[in-house]
């Protein structure tokens, strides 16, 4: 049976899917078995499509694997000595995590700027926002 995934989870799978390798195809179902191998996690697609930067990371892999990227995102073919290959990989991984993590921070400060409104339309002042959270009280 499938469970809830944790932010930990989310995030495994979102590195999985930046290492995701360029010539091979990429289908939830793939994706389902690739997290149960590495991970050993056992989960569902529609599990997975549920979070959203799943979803987003799954839809930018598909887009570069299936060649319909943009040319400044895809990485251009060409033959290199397998030493070089390696690093290109690495670089390539690299820059398809950066732009991933942007894309989810800009997403992050968009959402913590909705919230910041709606909490001062409803009177909450930022020093209210910003009071630290109680700690668990040990028995």
């Amino acid at each position: 049976m499938a469970k809830h995934l944790t932010d930990e989870d989310i995030s495994d799978v979102c590195d999985l899917l930046d290492d995701w390798p360029m010539d091979a195809k990429l289908t939830w179902d793939r994706l389902v078995e690739a997290v149960a191998h590495d991970y050993r996690l056992i989960t569902t697609r529609q599990t997975l499509q549920k979070q959203v930067r799943i979803k987003t990371a799954f839809k930018e892999v598909k887009a570069l694997v299936s060649g319909n990227a943009p040319k400044a995102v895809a990485a251009p073919t060409r033959t290199l000595p397998s030493s070089l290959k390696a690093a290109a990989d690495q670089l390539e991984k690299r820059d398809r995590t950066i732009a991933r993590l942007e894309l989810e921070n800009s997403r992050f400060l968009e959402q913590f700027h909705t919230w910041l409104y709606n909490a001062n339309q409803h009177g909450m002042t930022v020093e209210q926002l910003n009071e630290p959270l109680e700690a668990k009280q040990q028995k």
